[in-house]
């Protein structure tokens, strides 16, 4: 890395004015008021700063490297710190800052021995920002494209759940009311039989069978009409729950037992 200048080395031997002055006042005076940092004590914590910066970078700790030298340059705006701050930045990866900072010390510095080599740098660096830049852009087309050709999902209509075992089990159990409204009828009549019948044997047999015809009625409208709000309130579920989001949360089942019928739902 480049040095600060004779000039500023030179500062550093020279005391400030307001120093010399503290040391020679006599015991019992009042000290002099403090005075702000001169201009020898910027240059002298700008080379401090400039070692250090130099340090880090050579111990490719170039972030620090920059951080150093830029402290350095609010102190000292000497030219030759743009110049070590740029070679920080190249070692960050960050080029457009230096490039910035290539330029301003080739504007700023007049005398420079190897402007051709930093010229020639400052060209090489343009170019490579150049072409990271291009390659980017490309990428961002060709991802572009890449999402443009690919087809748009089709959406299906939507799938029908309902089946026709809901309304089968209720014609099962309508069913089952018919037949037992029909033995109910055989019931009725075998009892008016029995009113009429010439014996009494006749009678007792008569009113055995309409008892057991009123039975088997009892029997058939009871599970008919069971079966019968089952198989109607199936269907009504399914014709609810008709959700493709969730097409299973709904479940609705008819469980027949040895004395009972009734229906298991879902929710």
């Amino acid at each position: 890395m480049r040095t600060l200048s004779l000039a500023l080395g030179l500062a550093l031997c020279t005391l400030p004015t307001n120093l010399a002055q503290a040391q020679a006042a006599p015991q019992g005076q009042a000290k002099p008021r403090a005075q702000p940092p001169s201009k020898t004590d910027n240059q002298a914590q700008a080379l401090r700063l400039f070692e250090q910066g130099k340090q880090a970078y050579r111990e490719g700790r170039f972030e620090d490297s920059v951080k150093l030298l830029e402290q350095a340059f609010a102190l000292v705006p000497e030219p030759v710190l743009l110049y070590n701050l740029a070679r920080a930045h190249e070692g960050t990866g960050n080029f457009p800052s230096a490039i910035e900072a290539y330029e301003r010390y080739l504007a700023s510095e007049q005398e420079i021995q190897d402007r051709g080599a930093i010229e020639q740098k400052l060209t090489s660096l343009k170019r490579t920002v150049a072409e990271r830049e291009l390659l980017a852009k490309e990428r961002d087309e060709a991802l572009q494209k890449k999402y443009a050709a690919q087809p748009e999902p089709r959406l299906e209509p939507p799938r029908s759940h309902l089946t026709a075992w809901p309304w089968l089990v209720a014609s099962v159990g309508a069913g089952g009311l018919v037949v037992g409204g029909v033995l109910g009828s055989f019931a009725l009549s075998k009892n008016d039989e029995a009113e009429l019948a010439p014996s009494q044997q006749q009678a007792f047999e008569l009113r055995d069978s309409a008892e057991s015809f009123a039975t088997g009625s009892t029997a058939l409208f009871v599970i008919g009409g069971v079966v019968l709000a089952g198989g109607v309130t199936w269907g009504i579920i399914e014709l609810v729950s008709q959700d493709d989001t969730a097409p299973s949360a709904n479940k609705a089942e008819l469980m027949l037992g040895p004395s009972s019928v009734w229906l298991k739902t879902t929710f």
